[in-house]
């Protein structure tokens, strides 16, 4: 966690990138929280989720519709990360007035990758650039013509730090930008034993049988997974899917039923159009019945 919060200060913009299910997120709202050391929701953390519909109205600005004495009317209204970039300038002022240390204000996008990141971003790529930070690497944006002249430039702020989340397996993670690329740190979140210790310290307490069988069953179809031709590393399943077993921990055949109400319909997902795909899932459901395993953290 330390070494994370670390690199963010230093990058400016990271992106933490793994496999399905290995806490990307919840690591992300972790750093942020690390760094300002406050808790969502508050002014200085933010954080919103990427999706193919979501525009640069959504994020930087844009007409919005109104209702203006019964009639619909258009407004300039400012996306959320202008909305957020204005609060950490009003805290770099405030730092200035009192002669003291900016506060950290942290954005988080999850699931960065399925937006259309050009339609979202738009001038921002360069406003984004760590090494373009302040009002030195102030943009003139699509509706300046609409803001006051004093108002008609944006800039992020210097101490606005972005973390990103995104699955390698996404079929939208080739499509992004190599301008915006290289604008992030990017960071590996692995789908392995720590992995699995650290989010499932909390859950099934009560059953620390249960818990080590779990690990077993993670750990041997991830390797699974990983050496299978046509897949590797990127599809190993996250320990996040084995939080759900909690619910399971009545059932007298948990092991089948976790196995076709989370993981076989992913993995069916992952073969689908390989010429072997039944073969490669029984292959996989064998590696999880059959786990041999240690059950030593």
């Amino acid at each position: 966690m330390k070494e994370n919060h670390q690199n963010s200060r230093r990058a400016k913009n990271i992106i933490l990138t793994g496999a399905p299910g290995t806490g990307k997120t919840y690591l992300a709202r972790d750093i942020a929280r690390e760094m300002t050391e406050q808790s969502f929701p508050n002014d200085q953390l933010g954080f919103v989720q990427f999706h193919p519909a979501y525009d640069y109205t959504d994020f930087v600005e844009g007409l919005k519709p109104v209702n203006d004495k019964g009639q619909i009317a258009f407004e300039l209204r400012n996306g959320v990360f202008r909305t957020f970039c204005n609060k950490a300038k009003e805290e770099g002022k405030k730092a200035k007035e009192e002669e003291r240390d900016e506060k950290p204000f942290v954005f988080v996008i999850d699931e960065i990758n399925r937006a259309d990141l050009s339609r979202v971003f738009g001038e921002l790529f360069y406003a984004l650039d760590p090494d373009y930070r302040g009002e030195d690497g102030g943009v003139t944006t699509q509706y300046a013509a609409l803001r006051d002249e004093s108002d008609g430039e944006f800039y992020v702020p210097k101490n606005v730090y972005i973390i990103g989340t995104m699955n390698d397996i996404d079929r939208s993670v080739e499509s992004m930008d190599f301008a915006l690329r290289r604008r992030f740190a990017w960071y590996q979140v692995e789908a392995d034993e720590g992995r699995f210790d650290l989010l499932m310290q909390n859950v099934l307490q009560d059953n620390s049988e249960l818990k080590n069988e779990a690990r077993r069953r993670y750990i041997r179809l991830n390797e699974e997974i990983k050496s299978a031709e046509g897949l590797g590393q990127s599809y190993q399943i996250g320990p996040a899917y084995y939080l759900k077993l909690k619910e399971y921990a009545s059932d007298s055949a948990i092991w089948d039923s976790f196995w076709k109400r989370h993981l076989e319909t992913l993995i069916r997902e992952y073969v689908r159009g390989m010429p072997n795909a039944e073969e490669q899932i029984t292959t996989f459901r064998m590696a999880y019945d059959n786990p041999s395993v240690s059950t030593q953290p």
